[in-house]
């Protein structure tokens, strides 16, 4: 959770930093002779108007095609996703619809319903953990996305507070992956974690869509491609992953 931290951290501050040379690119286009205009003492607001949007999705992971050796539960397999979308407006319509490219981290937890873990040898193989108390067993998928969404608004005057829907599609690359599993082994609670690729797809892509009103909103991912390699996943799984949730705007 640590190295988890670090990078939620260095990606937000990498947000700030892009919005902050965005807002001082805008402001040069409006004020071309700004350097030459004498100092003039600015009212300051109390919230900085950042381009673009800062987007919190919280979500379930469901399973599609998996084997029944590899069952999940759905309430323990979450998705936690952190993305920036930059705001382009469309003039057609009286400005409802907005093309919103972004970029940012999605991170995926499937929780094994059974005591069941993986392992990575030659081939990747369904392992039953016995003699041990298993508390939690799941596998964890880490991806850098860059999603595209068009965007409508009911109310083009005021986007923040408006009724919105949203279809798009999102592309993502693999940056890590590992198993944790926690159990009670003698009276001791144990953590273990094992890092390998345990034959998941490098890449993913797939359909979303978005419905809400304001900062709050009700998500979707449809995965197109499979979670595992082609005849590399626990008994060639050709799983697909749907993913449903909250999503909150930060700004």
């Amino acid at each position: 959770m640590t190295g988890l931290s670090s990078m939620i951290k260095k990606f937000l501050f990498l947000i700030v930093m892009v919005a902050t040379c965005l807002t001082a690119v805008a402001t040069d286009k409006d004020k071309p002779n700004a350097r030459l205009e004498p100092m003039k003492i600015r009212k300051r607001n109390a919230r900085p108007d950042i381009p673009g949007t800062l987007l919190i999705e919280l979500g379930w992971n469901i399973l599609q095609s998996n084997p029944s050796e590899m069952e999940i539960g759905t309430l323990g397999s979450r998705t936690f996703n952190l993305y920036y979308f930059y705001n382009i407006e469309l003039p057609f319509a009286g400005n409802r619809f907005e093309l919103m490219p972004g970029f940012g981290v999605g991170l995926d937890r499937y929780r094994f319903e059974d005591d069941i873990t993986l392992s990575e040898t030659n081939n990747v193989e369904i392992v039953e953990l016995e003699d041990v108390d298993v508390q939690k067993s799941m596998l964890v998928s880490n991806y850098f996305d860059i999603p595209v969404e068009l965007r409508f608004y009911a109310n083009p005057n005021d986007k923040k507070r408006s009724f919105k829907i949203g279809v798009g599609f999102k592309g993502g690359v693999r940056f890590s992956s590992h198993t944790k599993v926690k159990f009670e082994d003698n009276g001791n609670n144990v953590k273990s974690k094992e890092k390998r690729d345990f034959g998941l797809n490098r890449f993913r892509y797939g359909l979303t869509g978005r419905i809400g009103i304001g900062g709050f909103n009700l998500f979707y991912y449809h995965s197109l491609s499979e979670l595992f390699e082609s005849g590399e996943g626990p008994m060639d799984s050709a799983a697909t992953n749907i993913t449903v949730g909250l999503s909150f705007a930060g700004f």
